[in-house]
C-alpha cells in the first residue's frame, strides 16, 4: 500500500508540474458565416443572396483574455476579440438583374468577452478535455465596396452571442515539450478548440437594422488556444 500510495503521489506531483505564472490566454479560430439579411424579404432569393450567392464565407477570430478567478472550478476570463469577413459578389441593377460590376461586403466583427473554463482537471490530474462557455456583446463592423473600391454604404450593428465548447489538452501527448515550451516562451498550455455559438446580431431587434447573425440556430467554429 505504501508503494501505491507513493506512485499515485509522483503521478500527481507530475500532473500538477511546476508552470510559470499564468495571466491569460489568447486564441485563433474560424468558422462558416451567412448573414441573416435576408429573412426579412418575403421574396426569395432576397438581396444577399441575389449578390452573393448561397453558400458560407469563412470568419475568422482572435482574441486575448485576462484571467480575474483562478480556482478549485476553473477559470473566469474577461477579453476582447476581433475577426475579419469578406464576400464578393455583383451588384445589382435596379431594373433587376446582375450588373457587370463587383461588389464586395467586409466585416470586421469585435467583441467584449466573459469565459467560464472547466480546465481544474487539466491542470491538476492531466485530463485532457476542458469544456468552456462564453457569452459576449458583439459590434460587428461592416462597409460595402463597389467595382472600384470606393465605399458605398458602411455601418456597425450591435447583438450578442453565447457558445459552449470544448478544448483538448495537446500537453497530454507529449508532456515533455510543454514543459519545455512553459520553460522558453511562457506558454503553459496549447489545446484545440471546437465550438457551437448562438448570434444574435440584429441592433437588438430593430427593425431599421440589417441581421447580421448567423442564418443558422447554431453554427461553430474550431481554432487554437494559447494560455500564457
Amino acid at each position: 500500500m505504501k508503494l501505491v500510495a507513493a506512485l499515485l503521489a509522483a503521478a500527481l506531483a507530475t500532473a500538477a508540474r511546476a508552470e510559470s505564472p499564468r495571466y491569460g490566454s489568447f486564441e485563433m479560430m474560424v468558422g462558416p458565416y451567412h448573414p441573416n439579411v435576408d429573412a426579412e424579404f418575403a421574396a426569395k432569393p432576397g438581396p444577399w443572396e441575389t449578390a452573393f450567392g448561397r453558400g458560407d464565407g469563412w470568419m475568422f477570430r482572435a482574441g486575448a483574455s485576462y484571467d480575474v478567478l483562478r480556482a478549485a472550478f476553473g477559470s473566469l476570463e474577461v477579453g476582447l476579440q476581433a475577426g475579419y469577413f469578406q464576400r464578393s459578389g455583383h451588384s445589382q441593377l435596379l431594373a433587376g438583374g446582375a450588373s457587370g460590376d463587383t461588389t464586395a461586403f467586409k466585416m470586421i466583427p469585435t467583441s467584449a468577452v466573459l469565459t467560464y473554463r472547466f480546465d481544474w482537471l487539466a491542470d491538476r490530474y492531466n485530463i485532457p478535455l476542458a469544456p468552456y462557455g462564453r457569452i459576449a456583446f458583439d459590434r460587428y463592423n461592416w462597409w460595402v465596396n463597389d467595382g472600384s473600391n470606393h465605399t458605398t454604404r458602411s455601418g456597425s450593428t450591435n447583438g450578442w452571442s453565447a457558445a459552449f465548447g470544448v478544448c483538448l489538452l495537446l500537453d497530454f501527448f507529449d508532456p515533455t515539450l510543454a514543459r519545455e515550451m512553459d520553460q522558453d516562451t511562457g506558454i503553459n498550455h496549447t489545446y484545440v478548440f471546437g465550438e457551437l455559438r448562438k448570434t444574435k446580431v440584429n441592433n437588438f431587434g430593430s427593425s431599421s437594422s440589417w441581421d447580421l447573425s448567423d442564418d443558422r440556430a447554431l453554427t461553430w467554429s474550431a481554432g487554437l488556444l494559447f494560455v500564457f
